[in-house]
């Protein structure tokens, strides 16, 4: 693996540090001097590396992208739907009962921005795509035929963003039990509709 350099790692600091802060205080709460304070970096740093919180926000959107499909490719390899998800949910519940899972960052944030900001609002809204496109091909990969696993794969993924904005305001970690029960459902349902 190349060495990043000291500015790299800066960048890197500011980005983590942004999607830390965007994820639990939201992005209009969230300034830059509060990104300064969470990295220690001064104010030139960020200049250095980003015009505006926008541009930073944008940067944001792709790290979160990068890490949720590493992070559901990784848990999908050579699985079908219930085992994916239960694999992927129950990492979410151990995350929630350690008091480290906020809810999807693209529905968080996207939410947010939706009517104020076009630019950022379209790139959580790809970067939900992409993630509906992942619940496709695995609902493929499962035995739905192509011309119905986008129908599924949109099912799902409501149910998914719905219940996550449902546990981001309880905080309840069985909101999280539920949302697996009923994702397994959908596939579940579908199977027996095919018999």
């Amino acid at each position: 693996m190349a060495k990043t350099t000291k500015g790299e790692q800066s960048k890197i600091k500011l980005i983590e540090c942004a999607a830390g802060l965007f994820l639990k205080k939201g992005y209009n709460a969230t300034g830059i001097n509060d990104i300064l304070a969470g990295t220690g970096l001064p104010k030139g740093s960020f200049y250095f590396h980003f015009t505006s919180k926008k541009d930073l926000a944008i940067s944001v959107s792709q790290y979160f992208e990068k890490r949720f499909e590493g992070w559901m490719l990784r848990n999908s390899k050579d699985k079908k739907w219930n085992e994916f998800i239960t694999a992927l949910i129950g990492e979410m519940i151990e995350g929630a009962e350690e008091g480290k899972h906020y809810g999807c960052p693209f529905a968080v944030l996207g939410l947010e921005i939706a009517f104020s900001d076009a630019d950022l609002s379209e790139c959580y809204y790809n970067s939900m795509k992409k993630l509906i496109k992942l619940f496709a091909s695995i609902f493929e990969y499962s035995g739905v035929p192509k011309d119905e696993k986008y129908v599924l794969a949109n099912r799902a993924f409501a149910i998914y963003e719905g219940y996550l904005v449902y546990y981001r305001l309880g905080k309840e970690v069985d909101t999280l039990r539920m949302m697996l029960k009923d994702l397994i459902k959908v596939y579940d349902d579908f199977c027996t509709m095919q018999k």
